[in-house]
């Protein structure tokens, strides 16, 4: 999948290619994993948040585990940092994403397993 490959190497000529001006970012850490309060509006806002992960994704990593649906949306399924199991679901419409759902609170991923278990 182009965002996966683009947000995790840090490509953010293509990222920004993928987005949709007005594309709007959630996460939701339940409290117990790192995560944005507020909706991240906007092409700028998003692509500066995803230029200040890329260190992280260096440092830490971000291990793909699944291409699949989620909500319906097409998505993934990654750890991050070695830990922090994650879902991304992408909203897509006329060919660019309008909307990326993150979730990382461990109490809404407990059906997929633990981290360790999708080593």
């Amino acid at each position: 999948m182009a965002f996966f490959q683009a947000s995790r190497q840090g490509d953010m000529r293509r990222l920004r290619s993928l987005l949709a001006a007005d594309v709007v970012a959630q996460s939701d850490g339940g409290g117990r994993k790192p995560a944005s309060e507020q909706p991240i509006v906007g092409v700028e806002a998003v692509m500066s948040v995803h230029h200040a992960l890329v260190s992280i994704f260096a440092t830490t990593g971000s291990e793909l585990r699944r291409y699949c649906f989620i909500n319906g949306l097409p998505g993934f399924v990654t750890i991050e940092g070695g830990d922090t199991l994650q879902t991304t679901a992408l909203k897509i419409e006329n060919g660019e994403i309008c909307a990326i759902y993150i979730v990382r609170n461990p109490d809404k991923l407990r059906h997929l397993g633990t981290a360790a278990q999708l080593h």
